[in-house]
């Protein structure tokens, strides 16, 4: 089995993109676990995806849109759904999702047993909680038990919320990373600032606050990056996604903490100056001159 810096374990899509201020319609490839399947290949990082797709036009093409980002696939079939849909529109560069279809109601047990061969033979796995509860807790538990590194984006928080049941708070602490936006950490962590959550979750928890940058805490410090300003935000589709991928690719190939966090932001603010989620995920040599042409700072709380 070969080894892989990263493994992701979830959903693509197709992005049905109508930008308003143009008045145009394309057609993209996305979904979440593509995403971050796509940024962290172009990110350096040696990359595999474990998924489910339905049975129609778009099946080898969301495929081979992947193997040719340098992503390995690992794919079943749900035969006779349809592939999921994404219907975004974006006004001023900011988005709106309207998602249909159910192929991630379809990932269960038996997938991970199915392909733990991969799972195994990964550094690190990244997972969204787009899935079950039940699918998420056991991805979590496999993971724990066998030593491998796990990366979490809460896409559905309340389903981890450590306010509405005690024992999520269990299996948050088997997650390596989490990667979060304001308001999924708020739901998920039951406060209301920012900074008493990161300062309880020292090197694990990443709030990304939009405009205003991003906050963590390492062993000394609570800190918080201020946003990257781009010339023109196009997309911000696959931002968060560009930013976790990156992250942990830079992890993968032995990047510290700290500067993996300061890079992925980068990479983030590259990726929306252009359009749909994945067109604009940037290789570690246009990430490397864009950081170049940027004078960033890191500022305190």
């Amino acid at each position: 089995m070969k080894k892989f810096d990263v493994c992701i374990v979830g959903g693509c899509s197709v992005d049905i993109t109508y930008y308003a201020d143009a008045g145009q319609t394309k057609v993209f490839f996305g979904g979440k676990g593509a995403n971050q399947a796509v940024a962290c290949s172009r990110a350096g990082a040696s990359t595999c995806i474990v998924t489910k797709l339905g049975e129609d036009k778009y099946t080898d093409l969301i495929v081979s849109n992947l193997k040719k980002a340098g992503v390995a696939t690992f794919v079943d079939v749900v035969s006779g759904e349809q592939n999921d849909i994404a219907k975004i529109t974006i006004r001023d560069g900011d988005n709106s999702i309207e998602r249909s279809g159910k192929i991630i109601t379809y990932f269960n047990d038996e997938l991970i047993d199915k392909y733990k061969k991969v799972i195994l033979a990964s550094k690190y796995v990244i997972l969204q909680n787009k899935a079950s509860y039940d699918f998420t807790k056991s991805l979590i538990e496999f993971c724990y038990e066998n030593g491998i590194k796990t990366i979490l984006t809460p896409t559905k928080p309340q389903q981890l919320s450590v306010v509405a049941d005690e024992n999520n708070a269990e299996i948050l602490n088997k997650v390596t990373y989490i990667c979060a936006n304001e308001k999924e950490a708020l739901a998920v962590f039951g406060e209301n600032s920012v900074e008493n959550i990161v300062k309880k979750h020292k090197n694990q928890l990443i709030i990304t606050l939009g405009g205003k940058g991003l906050v963590y805490s390492n062993d000394k410090e609570v800190v918080k990056l201020p946003a990257i300003t781009v010339k023109q935000v196009v997309d911000t589709t696959g931002a968060g996604d560009t930013f976790c991928g990156n992250f942990v690719a830079n992890l993968a190939v032995g990047m510290p903490f700290d500067e993996a966090v300061y890079l992925a932001q980068f990479a983030s603010a590259y990726k929306i100056g252009y359009e749909s989620a994945q067109t604009g995920m940037p290789t570690k040599q246009e990430l490397e001159e864009f950081v170049r042409g940027y004078h960033g700072n890191r500022a305190k709380i």
